[in-house]
Order: C-alpha cells, then structure tokens, then sequence
C-alpha cells in the first residue's frame, strides 16, 4: 500500500488512504484502533482518514445482507457488509466533497461495499470515476484455509461458495491488480472480460537503508526466519526441524526465529519448543528487527503451505541476503526469471540441507543471485510500469 501511495504521488496525484474497519468489533471505542493509526500513518499518505463501525448500522446490515443473499450469505459476504457498515465522520464526507477525486483504489473485496458507498457519497451524480481493486490474495482459499466460520450458518462455507462471492465482487471492477503470477492466472481464467494487471510487491527503499545503517553487534545470526503468527508458519517451523535440522545439527549453526509465530509453535507443537527453545527469540522492536536482519548470513523459508506471495521472500532479495526457500516461499512469482538470477527452490529435506551449507559457504554469490531476482522481478521500476498501466486502462474505462 505504501508502493500505491509513492506511485499515485510521482505521477502527480494527492492521496486519500482511508483505512476501513472490517470486523465488528472495531467501532470508535475500541483501544485497538490508536494502534491502527499509527501503523496506518507510517503509510505517508497526503491524507489518513479512519472509519470505524457504525454497530446500527452493523445490526441492520446483518439482516439485510442475509435476504439480499437469499439466506446463502457466505463468510465472505458477512465480511464485505461488516466492511460497508464502516462509517467515516460527517466533516470527513463534507471535505472529500471538495476535492477532484480521479480515482479510488481499493484494497481487498472486503472494503469494495465501503467504497461504492462513499463514491455515492462524495461524487457528484452523473460523474464517473475509474475504480482499481486490487486483490493481494485469492480470498476464498485464504478463509478456507484458516477455517472462518460462517457467521450466519455457524458452519464453514465450501471453497466454492466462497469463490461464486468473491467473483461476483470482483466483476463489479473494470480493472483488477494482482500481486502474485497465480492469483493473476486464476483470476484471469475465471473473469475472462475483465483487465488483469500483475504487479508484482517491491520492499520500501526506506527499510532497506535503514537495514544497511542499522546497529550490528559483534555475533552473525547464521540462519534467520521471520514469521508471524500463521498456521504456514507453524508448519515450515515443524518441516523445518522435524526433516532438515537434522541433517546439518552437526555443523553448529545458529538458528534465530523472530515473530510471534514462537506463540503458535509453543501451544500446538510444545515438543519442537522444548527442543528448539533457545531458537524462539518471539515479537521484537523494529530496531532489534533490522540488527537482525543485518546480522543475518541467511534467510531460509521452509514454507510447506499458504497462499498469495511470500513477503519474507520478497524483503530478504531486497536484502540482498542469501536465500533458501522451497516453492512454497517462492509461490506467485515468475520462476523463470528466478531461475535466471540464480535461485530455485529446495523442496526435499535433502535439498534444503544441501542449499543452507552452499549458501553460508559461498555467501557472497549466494547474496548477487538475492540481488539479481529483486531488481529484475521486485524493483520498484518494475512495479511502477505495470501501475502505470492500470492505471491507464483504468482510465480508459
């Protein structure tokens, strides 16, 4: 989102984010939203507005959504009018009145019902106004996969039903974004109409430097894994330690895991904690992360699920750091310019192995190839020409 700001602002735009409470517990009282806000603000919009649930407006919805769905409302559905009851205050509307809005960018299906309801809102009737969503994900897996609950049934929703609403939200947009080469095939097979674009994410140049200066005490971390609290996590950790550790425990490296997925590790897999607890180090400060990740030698990602494209991948290239990860961690991307760099995936217990030893013996080659695969795939010179054309097409439409 930060990506989105910097380009709609280098190609002359002022930007508006408006950050859309998607749960119903965040109405305007809740003390989680001073923490969204500074997290938000870090964004560096012209403009940052917050909408949280209006819950009359939440109660009505639940009702009315459900008959519009003719009782067969999905998880994703009750999200997206969860999404719509968001209510920005009166004096936000009034001033987005007076500006010359030339285009929304949307984030998510599940904000789409909240931003067709504030283009009614603040554009005047008659006026057009292009409309870019962009998807990050294929949501109906995502749900499926962490197991969300339908709130009207009280029972999971099939990946089907979810995937018949999540189509039907997206051919509501002329113009879709995806950040990953399988969401942007999928999609793109299953809405043959519309304009897909694939941008592909870039890392901020900002963290990057602040990387490269960032404090490094005297001990390297030899192997280092950030993840956060996700059912992929956990199982790559128990992959990870269960069929690779094994194989090179004898060569004495250090292995450091930084997130709050030691949470999840510790509660579902107490054996592999017990065993591997001085690996745990949990959440840290933003700085305690950048000396981390500057001490690192190598960023492994053992990935054996999940869905979208994998960050962790995507910010240890940027790095510059050597890299081994499975084709899980390299989901979404082009592989073939991959290949080119020098990269490819390790998916045997085996292979893995092999690829940390090589990569920690020959650091520096195994840096160029990180190196190589973010400037040709993730740079922001990349991303920014294809957000030049959705824009354009957006435009056009």
């Amino acid at each position: 989102m930060r990506n989105q700001i910097e380009f709609y602002r280098s190609r002359g735009y002022a930007t508006v984010f408006v950050c859309v409470a998607t749960h119903c517990s965040l109405v305007e009282t809740n003390p989680d939203w001073q923490y969204i806000r500074d997290g938000i603000r870090e964004l560096g919009a012209d403009r940052t507005f917050f909408a949280p649930i209006d819950n009359r407006r939440f109660k009505i919805l639940k009702y009315v959504t459900w008959v519009q769905h003719a009782f067969r409302g999905t998880a994703l559905d009750w999200i997206v009018f969860t999404g719509r009851s968001a209510r920005l205050p009166d004096d936000v509307i009034r001033s987005l009145r007076q500006l010359p809005i030339a285009l929304i960018h949307v984030n998510h299906v599940f904000t789409l019902g909240f931003a067709q309801r504030l283009l009614g809102q603040v554009v005047r009737s008659g006026d057009r106004v292009p409309m870019i969503l962009e998807t990050h994900d294929i949501l109906a897996e995502f749900l499926q996969g962490r197991g969300e609950i339908n709130p009207w049934t009280h029972r999971p929703d099939t990946v089907d039903e979810l995937l018949h609403s999540e189509l039907s939200y997206l051919n509501k947009s002329e113009v879709l974004v995806h950040l990953s080469v399988d969401d942007f095939n999928f999609f793109k097979s299953r809405l043959p109409n519309k304009r897909h674009i694939l941008v592909m994410p870039t890392i901020d140049e900002t963290f990057v430097s602040e990387i490269d200066t960032a404090y490094q005490s005297s001990d390297s971390i030899d192997l280092l894994f950030v993840g956060t609290s996700t059912d992929p996590n956990r199982a790559a950790i128990k992959w990870f330690f269960e069929q690779v550790w094994p194989l090179i425990a004898d060569r004495g490296y250090g292995v450091k895991i930084v997130g709050q997925v030691d949470v999840l590790v510790r509660t579902s897999l107490p054996d592999i904690y017990q065993a591997y607890r001085s690996c745990f180090v949990g959440p840290i400060a933003i700085g305690e992360l950048r000396s981390s990740y500057r001490a690192a030698r190598c960023v492994f990602a053992p990935m054996v699920s999940g869905t979208g494209i994998s960050i962790k991948t995507i910010e240890a290239l940027a790095l510059g750091k050597p890299f081994v990860g499975t084709s899980k961690a390299y989901r979404g991307m082009p592989m073939d310019l991959i290949l080119q760099a020098g990269l490819q995936a390790h998916d045997s217990p085996q292979d893995f192995a092999n690829a940390i030893i090589g990569a920690l013996s020959l650091e520096q080659l195994a840096a160029a190839a990180s190196r190589r695969a973010y400037s040709a795939v993730f740079s922001k010179q990349a991303a920014f020409a294809s957000r030049d054309e959705a824009l354009r097409v957006a435009a056009a439409s």
